[in-house]
């Protein structure tokens, strides 16, 4: 029998069961089956070997396992790039007043600490809309028009699903899915900011809030921020963090079909009907994946 048997099993959705070892190994069950998939173990479980660090890492391998969400392989586009600056102008320009907001709500019930880190978190995540906002006029491109050209729909559906755990009968879902985003940023090495910098003009500075939003930039040290207030969160708490942060695994890997009517073709098309002179410098390259450049 395998050791899942032998853990404690958190209910992350409707269905779906989650055991996680301290050391990071995690399972993940059906509610109505006896079948069991053992998930791949994040270096981060690993490293911390923590209960609370295996669940929620455990938590965003199954919603990406769930959604059949796999690294992707492939040519990258400037015209993708494009795109997701405009998609995260759209949400980076959100979180800090949802952060505010959801530090009204702990301290409205007494739960000072949380009050403190989502203040915490409200002034990380300020300015960071204008370093997107930067980089698409790094690359030669009116952002004021650009942006309301070419954002993808996932902008505003990820930032009202951060609205509704805000406004939800436990707001501390937030902080899954606040980090099940800074998790998968971390997944961006050098070698793909490398990649990307590639596809950019010629000293162009076009790189920074990807660059911020990498292995190289303050996410990574924000995961391991978010997995010592998690570690001291009680079973209920922790819970809800988890279940947040499957939900948002999930959702990540529906953020391709969410955003797929704008292809290459019908960004370059937008950009041209609206008279964006740069637009006629942007090359017509193979798709990227999309799912890769998912804030």
């Amino acid at each position: 029998m395998t050791d899942a048997a032998h853990m404690p099993c958190v209910q992350i959705s409707a269905r779906t069961l989650l055991a996680a070892a301290p050391d990071g190994r995690c399972w993940l069950m059906a509610v109505d089956s006896s079948e069991i998939i053992a998930l791949p173990v994040s270096a981060v479980a690993a490293e911390r070997s923590t209960p609370a660090a295996s669940l929620v890492e455990g938590a965003i391998a199954a919603g990406l396992t769930r959604n059949g969400c796999a690294p992707t392989t492939g040519s990258y586009t400037l015209l993708r790039y494009v795109r997701w600056l405009a998609g995260n102008y759209v949400f980076a320009g959100q979180t800090p007043g949802l952060f505010r907001r959801a530090a009204e709500r702990f301290d409205a019930s007494g739960r000072r600490d949380l009050a403190e880190f989502a203040r915490q978190k409200a002034i990380e995540e300020t300015g960071h809309a204008e370093l997107a906002y930067r980089d698409l006029e790094g690359l030669g491109l009116p952002a004021a028009m650009v942006v309301p050209l070419i954002q993808p729909p996932s902008a505003n559906a990820f930032a009202d699903r951060f609205r509704a755990y805000v406004e939800s009968s436990e707001p501390i879902g937030l902080f899954g899915f606040s980090y099940c985003l800074e998790r998968m940023a971390v997944e961006r090495d050098d070698a793909f900011i490398r990649r990307v910098e590639g596809l950019c003009p010629p000293g162009s500075r076009a790189c920074r809030f990807l660059k911020v939003h990498s292995t190289i930039g303050s996410d990574s040290a924000h995961v391991h921020e978010q997995l010592s207030r998690f570690e001291s969160l009680t079973s209920a708490e922790l819970t809800s963090v988890a279940r947040a942060a499957y939900e948002t695994a999930e959702m990540l890997a529906q953020q391709p079909l969410m955003d797929e009517a704008l292809t290459d073709a019908e960004i370059a098309r937008r950009l041209r009907v609206a008279g964006v002179e740069a637009a006629n410098a942007l090359p017509d390259i193979p798709g990227m994946p999309p799912g890769k450049l998912a804030r």
